[in-house]
């Protein structure tokens, strides 16, 4: 049924007769030209239909100066109000339907056989025109002249000119009445094919919708495992489309009649064993489970329950009993038995009033959704109705007429959920078989697994060895060729016999320097494999380490003279006494005070602080030596005392040395029960850090003498 498009003015008191403001008196003369090229410009000016009705019923209103026009569309069989306008000087009536022109039947089958209605008054003519008269005349409308219009020859609308007074409508008034039917009639025509224009684009756009929509949920079902995200593509598509307020899955569990209690999937009765006299006894016992719920939100999105915006509907949707038995609601088991087809209901008020002591699950919100459809979800069997799984449920919160292609619509989506739903039932079989056979599986490959991983650790334990065995390789042969191509070409300039004594010297000087880096090294070498073999003894002596500190530190500064380098001791005591051995400590604080003096930058200052420390493991003494050098990455801070790791630039760089320091320095300080850390800070040269080395001995050995 199309809809009329009625002009809602505003809601006051109803005037009586004698409260009416008077008209203005008729002109005896109307330009029906200028007030149909009038007509013709509002059609070519005006983008919104819905104006172009109004405007020239106020343009006639003007024209006749009347008390008001009323402009009907021809639909079918009857004419229905499209607009009313009324002139200001004029009491408006409380509504214009009220006053029911074009439901007035005798009005219609005058106006179908006559060319014009002409009622100067309608008060003295109430016998004449009954109901009508009675209409009009309540709302101080007092004489009509109205006329259809024809389009190409059909009838296509009608205009009534009303007044608040009586008024004999002169023939001049009627022919020019009948004079403007025709731009009114084009007008109406225009305006009726727009409109059926605009609904054939909706009309397109919802069959475009539907199809996107079945293309999507048909890819979902093929392409996706995951049975929630089916459920709300369809229940999310299908809501939107249709436009309705709440959408639900539900599910059904059977229990089985032979052993009570026991939940399965069998298929329902078949049609042939239904009893006539009561089809609910045919009902099985059922408890049914909400699986998916969504809701449409005043932004009109699809939000999921209960992961719902925290809003009122979400908090009584999220609230509701998500499982209950199908004896517990009405509507279910109606659908049941209206399988395979879907039980539409437009109003439940209008079901309550035939369908009496029943009742619905909370689930449904039957107070706020009166409007319900139930699509049967069926898995094909031999028997005639299926198996019913369950039922997708839309729901809208004002009455709703479900319409035929409505109802197909919904039905192909529930056949996809249908679809949906066997396969993952399938699927969940499946893969219960293969869960149990990868369990078997699982167990026997652990043990391979753990056969693989040892072995895979046994791999790496090699590699590591390997790597370290090819390194170790690689700077002894490096350290041992570069003295003895110094000590070869030293050589060989001595036994020059034109060599003068200065030059002789400097040579001597060469090989002793080389003769002694080769001893240093070997030496060096020796003490890493008796530190790991822990053929070292320990030596304990009472030594003072800020005066041992002290002296390196004025030998160390003397060789520092090229790169400027300075040296600083701080301790809050002037001595600070300890029992350790003084040869490895010897060693540790010069190859510290030895790196320090290789990478510091040129002019800085290496600081050396020296505290003491109580605690329930004993006193200790911390010495922390602290230097500017270049930035170093912290993967290379972290290797800093591995054997023969050496500074990113000590190559490039030309520095001297053999990667052994550092490494000796930890060996030497675990043999001493101490502990040696690094850490590095920024500085503001951007280039620059601050680099700690913190060295922690315990105070006194005396237990550990024998070790």
């Amino acid at each position: 049924m199309t809809k009329a498009f009625t002009a809602r003015l505003p809601h006051v008191a109803q005037p009586t007769l004698t409260q009416r403001k008077p008209p203005r008196l008729m002109q005896p003369s109307v330009d029906s030209a200028q007030v149909g090229q009038q007509i013709t410009q509002i059609l070519s000016d005006n983008a919104e239909l819905e104006t172009i009705l109004s405007k020239i019923a106020k343009l006639l209103t003007e024209a006749f100066q009347g008390s008001g026009c009323s402009i009907a569309i021809w639909e079918g069989d009857r004419f229905l109000s499209d607009t009313t306008h009324w002139d200001a000087n004029y009491s408006q009536p409380v509504d214009s339907e009220s006053m029911a022109l074009w439901q007035n039947a005798k009005l219609i089958r005058r106006l179908q056989t006559s060319k014009i209605l002409c009622v100067p008054d309608l008060e003295r003519g109430t016998k004449i025109h009954g109901v009508l008269a009675s209409q009009c005349v309540a709302l101080g409308i007092r004489s009509i002249l109205a006329t259809t219009t024809r389009f190409q020859g059909k009838l296509n609308g009608a205009i009534a000119i009303v007044s608040g007074t009586p008024h004999r409508w002169t023939t001049a008034e009627q022919e020019r009445l009948k004079t403007l039917c025709a731009p009114v009639a084009s007008a109406i025509s225009y305006i009726t094919q727009a409109r059926s224009l605009v609904a054939l684009q909706r009309q397109t756009r919802v069959f475009n919708h539907q199809q996107a929509l079945m293309a999507r949920l048909t890819k979902a079902v093929q392409n996706s495992l995951d049975l929630t995200q089916i459920l709300q593509e369809a229940v999310e598509g299908i809501t939107q489309t249709l436009e309705v307020n709440h959408g639900l899955v539900i599910l059904l569990k059977y229990t089985n009649l032979k052993f009570p209690g026991q939940v399965s999937e069998a298929p329902i009765p078949d049609d042939s064993q239904l009893q006539d006299n009561d089809p609910h006894s045919s009902i099985p016992e059922a408890r049914i489970t909400v699986v998916g719920q969504w809701f449409v939100n005043e932004e009109g999105e699809t939000v999921t329950v209960p992961s719902a915006s925290p809003n009122s509907t979400a908090k009584d949707l999220a609230h509701f009993k998500q499982s209950f038995l199908m004896s517990e609601c009405a509507w279910c088991q109606e659908a049941f038995l209206c399988a395979p087809q879907p039980l539409a209901i437009t109003d439940r008020r209008e079901w309550r009033a035939l369908k009496s002591d029943i009742s619905l699950s909370p689930i449904f919100q039957p107070e706020k959704m009166p409007a319900v459809l139930l699509v049967p979800l069926i898995s094909p069997s031999e028997n005639s109705r299926g198996s019913i799984l369950g039922f997708l449920v839309l729901q809208n919160d004002r009455p709703h007429s479900w319409k035929a292609e409505e109802l197909e619509l919904v039905t192909l989506v529930g056949n996809q959920l249908s679809n949906a739903l066997i396969q993952a039932r399938t699927l969940h079989k499946v893969h219960t078989i293969v869960g149990d056979r990868t369990d078997q599986l699982k167990r026997s490959m652990d043990v391979q697994a753990k056969l693989y991983e040892q072995t895979r650790r046994q791999i790496d334990q090699l590699r590591l060895l390997n790597q370290q065995k090819d390194e170790f390789l690689s700077t002894i042969s490096h350290e041992l060729k570069t003295p003895l191509t110094s000590m070869t070409l030293a050589i060989r300039m001595l036994r020059q016999s034109d060599i003068d004594p200065e030059r002789q010297a400097k040579y001597l000087d060469i090989l002793e320097e080389q003769c002694l880096q080769e001893t240093n090294l070997v030496n060096d070498l020796l003490m890493f494999q008796r530190l790991e073999t822990k053929q070292v003894d320990l030596k304990l002596h009472s030594i003072d380490a800020i005066d041992l500190i002290s002296e390196l530190g004025e030998v160390f500064e003397q060789r520092w003279n090229k790169k400027n380098l300075a040296f600083s001791v701080k301790s809050p005591k002037p001595s600070l006494m300890l029992q350790s051995d003084a040869d490895s400590l010897r060693r540790i604080l010069e190859e510290l005070l030895t790196n320090a003096g290789k990478y510091s930058n040129v002019g800085t200052t290496v600081s050396c602080e020296v505290r003491e420390e109580t605690s329930i493991d004993g006193d200790r003494t911390i010495v922390s030596l602290t230097n500017i050098a270049p930035e170093i990455s912290q993967e290379d801070l972290n290797h800093l005392f591995e054997k023969f790791r050496r500074g990113p630039d000590a190559t490039q760089k030309a520095i001297a040395g053999t990667g052994l320091g550092l490494a000796l320095v930890k060996g030497l300080t675990q043999f001493l029960h101490g502990t040696i850390e690094v850490s590095c800070r920024p500085t503001p040269d951007p280039i620059a850090c601050e680099f700690c080395f913190t060295l922690t001995l315990p105070q006194s050995l005396d237990d550990l003498g024998d070790a």
